[in-house]
């Protein structure tokens, strides 16, 4: 929310990484206004920076190409039109270094962890397949929030924010964010400690009745993350880090850090249809679990009053300097626990419970009222469904600079090794009436190195390799080449070609049942025909700076992708006798009212491919305009969605900020976002490609410094109050003269009605 200025001039990495650097005190913006998390949250153990649309803005023309898109509860970030999987804090002793593998059901779509960024020192952007040296999941890139080495002298700061929504409907934020570095004994061991805490207040948007062809009135009823719809919730998060010089070239630091996310599931009575709901899904009761779907008992059961996301992670970590170069290793352990859900009914049960539905066998000539509540009795409380997850993560490197050898050369060499686990109660299900409640793991080592080698001072050529051993899929090489040739003092030419390698998720690869939807009532199935997805990503791009503050860049870019994990419908291996693909429902199929289910498949080949267009123009002294434009084409090149672009994807997407240096202690942006539509799939009834519809999005955004030490910062969210809820209607006709409505929405992304956000800042 700062503006121009505050960041030192990029330096082009040989490896062509972007590195943007902050100057000491943190960045204004970036201490100000940490609203929301800039990571995917759909795996577990993730160790991400919660950065906010007010801070991104400000940091310049290539990390403005960074861009949040909302899903409900679940964020993406992409680096141009590429979503990036893999973003982590390197600190003194960076924890489990981000590389996860798994889905906990809600676990990884709704923990998030906060850090104050007053310790961030720096963020480093690579675009495109980075696999040499971060691994798997670093197919779209990388962003690397590197933390501040512990102070020498006491520093601290503290941010309180919050949002004012002027759309009653939807809940305000409220942030506040503590930190405070220093020595313990003068510049050998020193400590920083962190804290913050997140209130999300509960969003119910509204949605007008519609009438269907018999003149009825139909009216949406929203479920947690419908239309945008969210509950109260409250993350705390503390940690600190304990640093030791024993001498001036080599530090050890350990780190240890919790986080707690808690959902309110308190009932809520809907204010057109006066209905009571429950915010994340229905207590258990009995008339949750007395219910049928064509006569067939279909039990809604999961959750607790309260959800609870528990992390933990710690970590060690040696840096040190060498006569030969610079070493890094350390060692980092997270667990992850999902407190609040409750076990579905496995098949013994629902056996069970549908003979004292239908009056049978012992429960023959008993009234109703007397059998539901011997069904209250036997399956009342429900058991804790047991979901947690654990990971080790060993990584360590050594940079070598050379010279001599026909230029220069820093080779990097290292390896990582990964030991993981999760738990779910509900594996095994569909092996036996009771269930076996199963742990799948993993594990996987890979080693790696890299050359940046300058045979000349003008030119650079990056050649790296990676091999990764994973413990179910073998062995997979991931090689890379790159080259950056600075043509003159204002142009710079850079390409490459990298490859990207990508395991399925566990979950995905158990052959049975890895979860449910509709509490209980929809079983999800894994896949283990499934094999990695991997990449081959070509780019070519010209840089052209000619005067400070002033420049453009073009990039093509073109990423085919083989066996690219995608979701297509099957029937019950039962129904095809085994024959794959098919869903292994067990003993689950005699007692379930299902068909045709999805499931996780590889779908052969897909390319993208596009152009970005990034630049930024200072012009009168106190203005600047940044912006960046990129065109994709996306293909589905086999498989049952063959011809078909991939989902989700726009094919044009355009952002802009002009940021106004007021004076040196006052400044102002305004930023303005463009998204065409995107492809959302085939309908199912005539075949036609569906679109998500395209929108603007403006944001208006302001800062004064007080002093030296106290900063205020305002902006308007959603300056023209867009409007996200709105949504089409198809009918079914029930052929007895009543209709079911189906309703769609005209947009993937949920971003809230206009809002007024504020936020103080005070350093010491």
């Amino acid at each position: 929310m700062i503006g121009v200025g505050w960041f030192l001039d990029r330096p082009i990495h040989p490896s062509g990484k972007i590195i943007l650097e902050f100057i000491t005190p943190a960045p204004k913006c970036l201490s100000e206004a940490f609203e929301s998390a800039v990571h995917r949250l759909d795996r577990t153990s993730v160790r991400l920076c919660n950065i906010g649309r007010e801070a991104v803005d400000c940091v310049g023309p290539d990390w403005s190409s960074l861009r949040w898109h909302w899903n409900a509860t679940i964020e993406t970030i992409r680096v141009g039109s590429r979503e990036v999987w893999y973003a982590q804090f390197i600190s003194p002793a960076p924890a489990a270094p981000v590389r996860a593998f798994w889905n906990i059901e809600a676990v990884g779509n709704k923990a998030k962890e906060r850090r104050c960024v007053a310790l961030v020192e720096r963020i480093e952007v690579i675009r495109g397949p980075a696999s040499t040296l971060y691994g798997a999941d670093a197919m779209g890139g990388v962003i690397n929030i590197i933390t501040r080495p512990v102070s020498r002298y006491w520093t601290g700061s503290v941010t309180v924010g919050r949002s004012f929504q002027e759309d009653e409907r939807f809940g305000d934020d409220i942030t506040f964010d503590a930190a405070v570095t220093g020595p313990i004994l003068g510049d050998t061991l020193g400590i920083a400690l962190r804290g913050s805490i997140y209130e999300r207040m509960a969003s119910n948007p509204e949605f007008v009745p519609v009438i269907d062809p018999s003149g009825e009135e139909q009216v949406r009823a929203l479920g947690f993350g419908g239309g945008g719809r969210t509950v109260d919730n409250t993350n705390y998060s503390a940690g600190g880090t304990l640093s030791w010089m024993p001498s001036v070239d080599h530090r050890i630091a350990f780190d240890y850090d919790i986080s707690r996310q808690i959902y309110d599931n308190t009932p809520v009575t809907d204010p057109v249809t006066t209905e009571v709901s429950f915010p994340l899904g229905t207590l258990d009761s009995i008339d949750t679990i007395w219910q049928t779907r064509g006569g067939i008992v279909a039990p809604r059961v999961g959750y607790k009053d309260e959800q609870r996301y528990d992390r933990t992670n710690w970590s060690i970590a040696h840096n040190g300097e060498w006569s030969f170069g610079t070493s890094f290793i350390s060692l980092a352990h997270v667990d992850t626990v999902n407190r609040g859900r409750t076990r579905p009914f496995s098949v013994a049960e629902r056996l069970l419970l549908q003979d004292i539905y239908d009056g049978t066998g012992d429960y023959a000539g008993l009234s109703e009222e007397e059998r539901r509540g011997i069904a209250a009795a036997t399956f009342l409380p429900r058991p804790d469904r047991d979901l947690r997850s654990s990971q080790y993560t060993l990584d360590a490197r050594v940079v070598v600079p050379l010279s001599g050898f026909v230029g220069n050369h820093e080779v990097v060499v290292g390896g990582q090794y990964i030991d993981g686990e999760l738990f779910d109660a509900v594996f095994g299900l569909e092996e036996s009436s009771e269930g076996i409640p199963a742990v799948q793991e993993q594990r996987q080592w890979s080693i790696f190195a890299e050359d940046n080698w300058s045979p000349v001072d003008f030119f650079t050529l990056t050649a790296g390799v990676r091999y990764d051993e994973h413990d179910v899929f073998g062995g997979q090489v991931s090689p890379r080449v790159y080259g950056v040739f600075n043509v003159t003092n204002t142009v710079i030419v850079k390409g490459g070609v990298s490859t990207g390698y990508k395991t399925p998720k566990t979950t995905d690869l158990y052959d049975g049942i890895r979860g449910f939807g509709g509490q209980g009532t929809f079983p999800f199935v894994g896949n283990p025909l499934l094999v990695p997805e991997t990449s081959t990503n070509t780019e070519a791009a010209v840089y052209w700076d000619p005067l400070p503050g002033t420049g453009i860049n073009v990039t093509y870019f073109h990423t085919s992708f083989d066996d690219k994990i995608a979701s297509a419908s099957v029937q019950p291996c039962a129904l095809t006798g085994g024959e794959r693909p098919c869903a292994n429902l067990g003993d689950y199929f005699a007692v379930l009212d299902v068909g045709i289910l999805n499931q996780p498949v590889n779908i052969d080949e897909a390319k993208v491919e596009g152009v970005e267009v990034a630049g930024q123009l200072r012009f009168l002294r106190d203005f600047n305009l940044r912006a960046n434009y990129t065109y994709t084409d996306s293909e589905q090149l086999s498989g049952p969605g063959e011809g078909l672009p991939l989902t989700n994807t726009a094919a044009h997407m355009a952002n802009a900020t002009l940021d106004w240096t007021v004076t040196e202690r006052i400044s102002a942006q305004l930023n303005a976002e463009h998204r065409s539509r995107r492809y959302r799939g085939v309908d199912a009834t005539t075949g036609d490609r569906l679109f998500y519809e395209s929108y603007t999005v403006l944001n208006l955004g302001a800062q004064f410094e007080l002093n030296e030490h106290i900063r205020l910062a305002a902006r308007v969210n959603n300056l023209l109050d867009t409007d996200f809820t709105s949504y089409q209607t198809s009918f079914i006709d029930n052929g007895d003269g009543t209709f079911d409505p189906v309703f769609i929405d005209d947009y993937n992304n949920k971003d809230k009605a206009r809002s007024y956000w504020v936020s103080l800042n005070a350093q010491f």
